[in-house]
């Protein structure tokens, strides 16, 4: 069981500042990948775990705040058992 947000608010208020997979019965994410509207990769992150805001992301880009827009993902966690499901969509960042 997983869940992957369609939309996040990175305005330090301490709610819904991160955007990260999350999920029961899943080992670990083997990638993600966030895209801007152009097709260019704008955040990766390899081999982390799960329901961890903190490897997840904050909506910048070489530090920077990025604008607020719709962007394309790509997470690819890994199940208990070993299956890893590739997963695709998009999230709003708002503000």
């Amino acid at each position: 069981n997983y869940f992957i947000p369609n939309t996040f608010s990175p305005n330090n208020d301490g709610s819904n500042d991160v955007f990260f997979p999350r999920g029961s019965q899943l080992n670990n994410v083997q990638s993600m990948r966030v895209f801007n509207r152009w097709g260019q990769m704008i955040f990766e992150r390899k081999n982390f775990p799960a329901n961890q805001p903190s490897f997840g992301w904050d909506g910048r880009v070489d530090g920077k705040p990025v604008d607020v827009d719709t962007y394309l993902f790509i997470v690819e966690v890994i199940c208990e058992n070993g299956q890893v499901i590739p997963i695709k969509g998009n999230v709003t960042l708002i503000r």
